[in-house]
């Protein structure tokens, strides 16, 4: 898709983008052979383009693009793709993670905190594009608070709230996957945020299967993002020249071999009026 792509390109906005698209120009190597003939600058920057691209420098071109258009890099970069999503004590200052969950094409990892989470800036350095959801403002920054600011140094950032919310999905996580119809496959889906920080104090209050539950929650927050990926890249890229170039289908590992407490679960939930439905 990035071959496609020009925004990230000196002097060259959407609307420009979308007008050498109209003439015919759909790749770097036509744009070589327009305007780029012309411009020294984008000549220039046109051959540091594939420089960057065969280096697999994803970072190179998140920061050259407005965080909207990000959903571009997701194709080119598939292979070295993690989707991840965090759970915390809070939102506070003195709010800490305690739960990361990873999913790569090996499948899904939780790393808690503790040894575990000490492993996590060195499993996330193989990664050129890391996924989330709201993970500017939340995921990133409690991580990088903690673990040092070199964490996902390397890594291009796929935010999906911004590239969703282009496509007019507006809300949290649930709300917009529930939209979708992309659905969660247990009766953890009646739970939130304010939960996952409950089951944490349950487990560090010795309630053995509060953490398998909270891991198996973040698990189904994790599944998720890959699935709102394809129809971002989809929907955004429907129109261009870079529809029909979507990778294939992430692969979801079997999450339903990860235990949950759903006792623990139907507590939560009806605590606060909610209704559980049984165990998937």
């Amino acid at each position: 898709m990035l071959n496609h792509s020009f925004i990230h390109l000196p002097g060259i906005d959407s609307a420009i983008e979308e007008s050498l698209w109209s003439r015919g120009v759909t790749s770097w190597e036509l744009l070589e052979q327009d305007d780029a003939r012309k411009d020294p600058e984008l000549r220039d920057a046109l051959a540091e383009s594939s420089e960057r691209l065969a280096d697999r420098d994803a970072a190179y071109f998140a920061e050259r693009m407005p965080a909207h258009e990000s959903w571009r890099l997701y194709a080119e970069f598939y292979d070295q793709t993690a989707f991840l999503d965090i759970e915390t004590t809070g939102l506070g200052g003195d709010a800490f993670t305690t739960i990361c969950g990873v999913l790569d094409r090996t499948g899904f990892t939780a790393f808690a905190r503790g040894d575990e989470m000490d492993l996590l800036p060195e499993y996330l350095e193989q990664f050129r594009l890391v996924v989330t959801f709201n993970g500017r403002a939340f995921d990133v920054p409690f991580l990088r608070r903690e673990l040092g600011k070199n964490v996902l140094r390397r890594a291009a950032h796929l935010d999906l709230m911004y590239v969703l919310r282009r496509l007019g999905l507006k809300g949290g996580l649930k709300r917009i996957e529930k939209a979708l119809g992309v659905g969660r496959p247990s009766s953890l889906s009646t739970l939130d945020g304010r939960d996952a920080i409950t089951l944490w104090a349950m487990s560090e209050e010795g309630e053995s299967e509060a953490l398998d539950t909270l891991i198996r929650y973040n698990a189904e927050d994790v599944l998720v993002l890959p699935r709102l990926a394809a129809i971002a890249v989809r929907d955004h890229a429907a129109g261009t020249p870079m529809a029909g170039q979507e990778p294939e289908t992430f692969p979801e590992p079997d999450i339903s071999v990860l235990p949950f407490d759903a006792s623990i679960v139907h507590h939560l939930a009806s605590r606060r009026g909610k209704v559980s439905s049984p165990a998937l």
